[in-house]
C-alpha cells in the first residue's frame, strides 16, 4: 500500500480564496443573525415578561375597583401570585354587598385566594339571606375553601330549614375540630367550645428578694503548741 501524500495548498489557491475570506466571513455573521432573530424567546425571559405584567395588571385592577393606589401597590408588590391576587378580589367585588377593600384584606390573608374567591360566590349564590361579612369571614379562615363552600351548599338545599348562619358555624367546626369529623371510633358528646372570658395578658410577679441573715463565726480550737 502506499502511503497518500499529503501536499500543503499552493499560492494560487491562496490568492484565489483570500479575497472571498470577509465574504464569507461576512454572510456566515448575517445568517448567525438571522437565526437568533428567529429562535424563539427562552422561558426564563418569557416568564419575567409574564410576571412584569401579572404585577402590573394587578396594580391596575385594584385602582379601578376604587382601591386606594397605596394599598393596592402594597398588595400587589407582596403577593407571591398578583394575578390570583387581583382576580380573588374582582370576583368577590362583582357579589353584591362586597366591599373591593374588604375582598383585598380577605383575598391576601390566604395561601389561595382563587379558592376562596370560589367559596364566596358559590356560597352567596345558593344563600340569599346571607351575611356578606359573615360569608367572607368563614371562607378566610377555613383551610380548604372549596370544601367548606361544598359542604355549606350542600346542607342548605338537603336541610331547607337551616338557617345561613347555622350552616356556616356548623361546616367551619368540623373543620376546625378534625377529630369529630366521622368515622370516628371516639364516642360523640355534644360539648361547646370553653373560651376563656379574659384574654389579656398577665403580669409577671417576682418573688421579693429576701436577704440572708448573717451566720454566727465557729470557733476553732487554738493550736497546740509543740514541745520543740
Amino acid at each position: 500500500m502506499k502511503l497518500l501524500q499529503i501536499c500543503p495548498p499552493s499560492l494560487s489557491a491562496i490568492s484565489i480564496w483570500a479575497p472571498r475570506l470577509p465574504k464569507t466571513l461576512a454572510s456566515l455573521m448575517m445568517l448567525s443573525g438571522l437565526i437568533a432573530i428567529a429562535a424563539p424567546i427562552s422561558p426564563a425571559i418569557a416568564a419575567r415578561k409574564d410576571s412584569q405584567t401579572d404585577f402590573r395588571n394587578c396594580a391596575a385592577y385594584l385602582i379601578t375597583l376604587k382601591i386606594a393606589p397605596e394599598l393596592a401597590v402594597s398588595a400587589c408588590s407582596r403577593a407571591q401570585f398578583p394575578q390570583n391576587l387581583s382576580t380573588c378580589v374582582l370576583d368577590i367585588s362583582r357579589m353584591s354587598g362586597y366591599e373591593p377593600t374588604d375582598a383585598l384584606n380577605a383575598c391576601r390573608q390566604v395561601r389561595r385566594p382563587e379558592d376562596m374567591a370560589f367559596c364566596v360566590t358559590d356560597i352567596s349564590r345558593a344563600l340569599k339571606d346571607s351575611v356578606a361579612g359573615d360569608v367572607l369571614d368563614s371562607c378566610r379562615r377555613s383551610l380548604q375553601p372549596v370544601q367548606y363552600a361544598n359542604c355549606v351548599v350542600g346542607i342548605s338545599r338537603g336541610a331547607a330549614v337551616l338557617s345561613s348562619p347555622v350552616a356556616l358555624s356548623s361546616c367551619i367546626d368540623t373543620q376546625a375540630f378534625p377529630r369529630e369529623v366521622d368515622p370516628t371510633f371516639i364516642p360523640y358528646v355534644e360539648s361547646p367550645l370553653q373560651v376563656p372570658q379574659d384574654l389579656s395578658p398577665q403580669p409577671l410577679t417576682t418573688p421579693p428578694f429576701v436577704q440572708p441573715a448573717p451566720q454566727a463565726p465557729t470557733s476553732r480550737p487554738a493550736p497546740v503548741r509543740g514541745l520543740f
